[in-house]
């Protein structure tokens, strides 16, 4: 029996690395990744297609496409669907990122071969039905109407506004009554478009077997491809507004939402993991200095978060929060505080073995299962993270030192260039 009156020993991580994976390509051409492992018999298939937010002709384009593609087909309409992942306890998933839309079938391992071919049938035959796609409008556009009630997401739409500019894409607002007139066309649109072959990878992950791989080229390459090959590349290039602060009215809201960003720099930059190192100390943890202050000593919110956004093309410096309409300058300015903190004093050695092993152990989680290593093989399809973004980044949390934190806090942590949205009640503010 444990004796539970001594404590248990403590040891530092030590030898975390990650053995990125290498793609094979299935016989049609698609590349495919494999992330084996794990003790029990069950799998999950995630197809990802070039055509995302940005590509967009209309907002939620990319996601309702996605999603009316795993809802019917030529060999397979709604109701057999649904019969067929109730039946043997799968489930599936469709959801769009900024560039990319992503399918996602989990199931047992036994019931792989039974289920792949309706993924596969809505890839390549989708019917689009329309009783279906009403259903999800009306969701959507409920969904919408609420949230634009909501400070939070009116900041947050706002500074997406300031940062990238108002024609940028992936600043488009859903507007409620304008989705309810999308129609079937403007899907097929889309899916003509970007729903292809050379589009297309593959990650899948869990107790993979030979028979799972096999059954996956066959069905794949049964895949008609008839669009011919589409560029999928954007321009990502974007102009700021010149305005810094913005004010978004909310009559008669109790609480006011602030969100921040400063413009940084993507994840190639050599900057950019100490950076993200820096966004934790100032506020990405419980024990953070913003959590600390703003929530712990002053009282001002439940909860503040600064974070690093990085893509490959851009990145920022961000931080969001709420709080009581009449505590909003004060928490800007201990905000802006903390910030010049770190430019000008060093991060105690405490403090910062603190952030090392917090930060460790959430890098620890990336490996705790096959599916959480598909997830981060999966970033860098969507976000432009590279192969060895992983271990570079235990090293930094390993080695960076306080003065090289300072330094990054200097150069970006640049309160002349702080975008500051605030949304609330005008009147009260």
């Amino acid at each position: 029996m444990i004796d539970r009156s001594i404590r248990p020993s403590v040891a530092a991580f030590s030898n975390v690395r990650l053995d990125f994976p290498k793609p094979s390509v299935l016989s049609c051409g698609i590349p495919i990744w494999v992330i084996d492992g794990g003790v029990e018999d069950i799998c999950q298939l995630n197809v990802y297609i070039t055509g995302g937010t940005i590509h967009e002709q209309m907002p939620l384009q990319s996601l309702l496409t996605a999603l009316m593609v795993l809802e019917g087909s030529r060999q397979y309409d709604s109701r057999d669907i649904a019969e067929l992942l109730d039946y043997h306890g799968a489930w599936k998933l469709a959801q769009n990122h900024d560039a990319m839309c992503q399918l996602t079938l989990s199931a047992m391992n036994e019931y792989y071969q039974r289920l792949l071919p309706f993924v596969v049938d809505g890839l390549a035959q989708p019917t689009f039905p329309e009783h279906e796609f009403e259903q999800y409008k009306k969701r959507y556009a409920a969904s919408y109407a609420t949230m634009q009630n909501r400070v939070k997401y009116l900041a947050a739409v706002e500074l997406r506004r300031l940062y990238y500019g108002v024609e940028h894409p992936l600043v488009a607002d859903v507007d409620p009554e304008r989705l309810m007139q999308m129609s079937v066309d403007d899907l097929k649109q889309f899916f003509a478009r970007y729903y292809h072959q050379a589009n297309c990878q593959i990650i899948i992950a869990g107790k993979v077997t030979d028979k799972m791989l096999a059954d996956t080229d066959a069905a794949f390459s049964a895949w008609t491809d008839n669009h011919g090959k589409t560029d999928g590349q954007m321009d990502w290039n974007f102009t700021p507004s010149p305005t810094m602060l913005s004010v978004v009215d909310k009559p008669g809201a109790i609480q006011a939402a602030v969100a921040m960003a400063i413009q940084a720099v993507g994840r190639n930059h050599p900057d950019y993991l100490k950076l993200r190192m820096l966004c934790m100390v100032l506020g990405g943890y419980f024990g953070s200095r913003l959590m600390s202050n703003i929530r712990e000593e002053k009282g001002y919110t439940y909860g503040i978060n600064a974070f690093l956004s990085g893509r490959e093309q851009d990145g920022y410096v961000g931080v969001s929060t709420e709080c009581d309409v009449r505590y909003t300058w004060q928490l800007i300015d201990e905000v802006k505080c903390e910030m010049q903190r770190l430019r000008e004093q060093l991060i105690p050695e405490d403090e910062l073995a603190l952030v090392r092993q917090f930060m460790l152990s959430e890098q620890v989680k990336t490996l705790d299962t096959p599916f959480n290593v598909a997830s981060y093989v999966a970033s860098t399809l969507l976000y432009g993270v590279y192969p060895e973004y992983f271990n570079r980044q235990i090293d930094t949390i390993l080695h960076t030192t306080p003065q090289q934190l300072r330094e990054v806090a200097q150069h970006y942590l640049d309160l002349d260039r702080l975008r500051i949205v605030i949304a609330g009640d005008k009147e009260r503010l």
